[in-house]
């Protein structure tokens, strides 16, 4: 792998979504994805004709730094992550220099905190941090040279890169590590939200991989591993429809690869919005809506407690 990384944000907060909400988590945010998802929060997601893209018009002549960045509305809610207009306000270290910076944000510079002895997550989000597998080895190596090793891991991916051998090999070795003597502790959560046609506009030949999806979860299929999608609906039937076209393309790809497989996954459902007032439109009626289609709901924490800032 090159020698830095190139990356938008640290910071260290509750997960926000999902299987582990509230647990407190240790951030780092990947610049560069592959998917735009400029339908967020339009009116008409599929037309794009019709959007308002608040981060393409944005004023930035007067910010010096990532976190001074307003919350887009509309649009990729983190859409300087991957947008070449806000490549200045990246930063770049060498792997010691991001380690460094990560383990100042977490209490005592260990995952296990000094005093209760509860077990901060490392969590590898962007952007799409699938374009980053190389750096998810690095990092987490130097964390091991450290002593310092992460018992829990995510990656928040939209499920489109396939796994290469170098993180499918690290993720068998991690499996195999000893916590406090405790062998198979430590956990590797695969976060993996398709970015639907009718909530993003980005069209399924692009943005939705079961194939993909699924080799992740065969490449995890461990006891030790657990696997969740998450998928954004804006309480469409179109949207509806796609969730469920999806999990029925993935389950039956594990079944092929895998009949066995310890880890199917679990299916969130998030519904639209970016900002607190945004979310607020449609977080209700979806909620109520899995309760009768049968899937969890999961609410944007860190959107209702800090507005989806930047560096929460």
């Amino acid at each position: 792998m090159k020698d830095n990384i190139t990356y938008s944000e640290t910071f260290y907060s509750g997960q926000g979504e999902g299987h582990f909400i509230g647990e407190p988590s240790l951030w780092v945010r990947f610049f560069l994805c592959n998917l735009q998802c400029d339908g967020f929060g339009q009116d008409h997601p599929t037309k794009p004709d019709t959007w308002d893209l608040p981060y393409e018009t944005v004023d930035i002549s007067h910010i010096k730094v990532v976190e001074d960045l307003p919350v887009f509305e509309k649009g990729c809610d983190s859409s300087y992550t991957w947008a070449k207009k806000f490549k200045h306000l990246m930063r770049t270290k060498d792997v010691s220099g991001l380690v460094d910076e990560l383990e100042a944000l977490l209490p005592g510079g260990k995952f296990k905190h000094p005093v209760t002895g509860l077990e901060s997550h490392m969590v590898f989000t962007g952007g799409e941090p699938m374009l980053n597998q190389e750096a998810i080895v690095a990092i987490m190596k130097e964390f091991e040279i450290r002593d310092n090793v992460p018992k829990f891991v995510t990656v928040e991916t939209n499920g489109t890169r396939k796994i290469k051998p170098i993180l499918k090999e690290y993720i068998t070795e991690y499996a195999q590590m000893e916590h406090n003597g405790d062998m198979g502790s430590y956990q590797w959560l695969w976060s993996i939200s398709p970015k639907l046609w009718s909530t993003a506009g980005e069209k399924a030949k692009k943005a939705i991989k079961p194939e993909v999806i699924a080799s992740y979860i065969n490449a995890a299929d461990y006891m030790w591993c657990n696997t969740q999608l998450k998928f954004v609906v804006n309480g469409s039937q179109e949207s509806w429809d796609e969730v469920a076209d999806i999990e029925k393309q993935v389950h039956d790809l594990i079944s092929e690869l895998d009949p066995d497989c310890y880890a199917w996954p679990v299916t969130w459902i998030m519904g639209v919005g970016g900002t607190l007032e945004g979310l607020k439109v449609t977080e209700a009626t979806i909620a109520n809506e899995c309760l009768q289609r049968g899937y969890r709901y999961t609410s944007r924490v860190h959107v209702h407690i800090y507005g989806n800032q930047i560096g929460t």
